[in-house]
């Protein structure tokens, strides 16, 4: 499918439109011919610090036509997240255009008291006593809303932090995890799908494979990168991998590259590789398999590596666990567990890829404990996902 038969543009700013105060080249003469093409055209960014309307006026002092409901901003969809939540309070880490944006859609901005959401979006002139208090007020019980993740960002002297490094100062503090809306979360992308007219198709164009590109297939859209040369990615289903690459938006708009129809889109995305063991455990009879709940979804008993632990000393380490320590505890290995099968959620509730050894074990049903429920094998794609179940029974066959 290509380019010019999408209705919508969804264009990233630092780095496609302009750098600094600098319009990149052909930027004016490619914008323009997509309206006059007739595309809808949007402005999306990570920078939470300007409120819509401040960013449309910086806009039109480079000289680029743009409207308020043109533009999204995560601190604009940060404001439309909580308002859909019901959040009717919240303390501010960041700017005033931040807090002006959350005002307009009736979050009353609190500076004492017990705010219903902390909202993390870093400005020069915050105060380091900003990030405490936001910490305490998360361990008090207001939810904890990053307006995005962005660990830093180029500046002439150099790189310097972004609001990531604060988000990850909170969390390290107060022990809680963040809900993220910007860039490369789906939700910013959803929320500006939602300004277009219906069953409009859309396309986004970013020069970060971490934030746009990445965002834009988490969300089901394709996405082309702006960059001097493709990146390499080892995996063809990495969800960073462009669809096209150009070295400017007046390269898409005069080229028309032709992307597939079926952009990849993945249901989660791990933020990083976890070495650990999984344990398919079975009853005697090798008809039923123990299963744990963890953060809300029903897997396999797996654990991280510790310091210098080995995979066969953390396999026992869990089996102990699971059974009380009242079971033999041999073991077989099964082999290698690793790639996208293997999502599963950390101790902060964060997806994570798991990579590591795999080892059965089988024990008498009373001799679990009680967080461990058991499963009929012949049910077992009720609860797990397609790939772990067949691996499952894989694994019972051969060692039968």
């Amino acid at each position: 499918m290509r380019t010019t038969a999408f209705d919508a543009w969804l264009l990233d700013l630092d780095g496609v439109v302009y750098v600094g105060d600098q319009v990149l080249p052909g930027v004016h003469e490619a914008l323009a011919a997509l309206r006059r093409a007739g595309k809808q055209l949007r402005f999306l960014t990570n920078d939470p610090r300007p409120t819509r309307e401040q960013l449309v006026a910086r806009l039109q002092r480079l000289g680029i036509e743009a409207r308020v409901e043109e533009v999204v901003t995560c601190g604009w969809a940060t404001a439309r997240f909580l308002a859909a939540r019901g959040i009717r309070s919240a303390f501010v880490v960041g700017s005033a255009g931040l807090a002006e944006e959350l005002e307009r859609a009736g979050i009353a901005v609190a500076r004492d008291g017990l705010p219903e959401a902390v909202v993390v979006g870093a400005d020069e002139r915050m105060s380091f006593l900003d990030v405490v208090q936001g910490a305490v007020l998360v361990q008090r019980g207001a939810l904890f809303v990053a307006t995005n993740a962005d660990a830093s960002y180029p500046m002439p002297i150099g790189t310097v932090p972004a609001t990531g490094a604060v988000v990850c100062a909170i969390h390290l503090a107060a022990q809680r995890r963040p809900l993220i809306v910007g860039k490369p979360e789906p939700l910013m992308f959803q929320l500006a799908l939602e300004t277009l007219p219906p069953g409009s198709r859309a396309l986004v164009v970013g020069d970060r494979v971490e934030s746009d590109i990445l965002g834009a297939h988490r969300a089901g859209l394709p996405a082309i990168l702006v960059a001097p040369r493709a990146p390499e990615f080892p995996s063809p289903r990495d969800l960073r991998r462009p669809d096209a690459v150009v070295s400017s938006l007046a390269e898409a708009v005069e080229r028309a590259p032709d992307l597939p129809d079926d952009p990849p889109v993945a249901e989660r995305w791990p933020e990083r590789i976890l070495p650990g063991v999984v344990l398919l455990v079975t009853d005697t009879a090798g008809e039923r398999v123990a299963l744990i709940e963890a953060h809300g979804e029903t897997v396999l008993p797996w654990t991280e590596l510790e310091p210098l632990e080995t995979f066969e000393e953390a396999a026992q380490r869990l089996f102990a666990r699971l059974s009380g320590d009242r079971v033999d505890r041999s073991l077989e290995p099964l082999g290698p567990v690793s790639g996208d099968g293997w999502l599963v959620s950390d101790r902060d509730g964060a997806a994570v890829q798991l990579a590591g050894q795999a080892y059965l074990g089988r024990i008498e049903p009373s001799a679990l404990e009680p967080e461990v429920r058991w499963v009929e094998l012949a049910a077992l794609e009720a609860h797990l996902p397609p790939m772990q179940a067949g691996w499952c029974r894989q694994r019972l066959a051969r060692s039968s």
